[in-house]
């Protein structure tokens, strides 16, 4: 999800929350669930293509989303954390020293492994700490976790 504010009438904003409609970010869902489990309707609701990609573009006032922004933020700010939780846990698995953890990464294919990533940085964001660089996020998380995690998720594939 991208979001974008945009002056509005009498020093107000108006939020744009843009969609991708061909590769969801991780916030996606939690942001469309939480809109709906408050009842917040966009004014307006747009389909725009940007550099060849499908977005659903959704408008929203200031006084209308005002006390939700914070929260909205905040999931937002989870998806880019899981993003690149996801991206180290995927480099950590890769790279380790775990010839079986590496063997078994290197089977999975694209699809696989980013799924396995992603299932694996859902269920380790807690346990990681992320510290703001500079201009990005940075994250570490114990290796042994993160593989001691991915061999439990591979025994159930391997035993099917």
């Amino acid at each position: 999800m991208i979001i974008q504010t945009e002056p509005a009438d009498l020093l107000m904003v108006r939020y744009k929350l843009y969609f991708n409609q061909q590769c969801a970010d991780p916030e996606d869902p939690w942001v469309l669930t939480y809109l709906q489990e408050h009842g917040l309707e966009p004014r307006r609701q747009l389909n725009e293509e940007h550099d060849g990609v499908p977005y659903q573009v959704l408008h929203f006032g200031q006084c209308y989303l005002g006390r939700h922004v914070e929260a909205i933020g905040a999931l937002y700010q989870r998806g880019i954390e899981h993003t690149i939780l996801a991206q180290h846990i995927e480099k950590l698995l890769t790279e380790t020293d775990d010839a079986t953890v590496r063997v078994a990464a290197a089977a999975l294919d694209t699809a696989a492994l980013h799924t396995a990533t992603a299932e694996l940085a859902a269920q380790l964001h807690a346990t990681a700490r992320f510290e703001a660089a500079e201009d990005s996020l940075r994250v570490a998380i114990d290796a042994p976790v993160v593989v001691h995690a991915f061999l439990a998720i591979q025994r159930p594939i391997s035993s099917i």
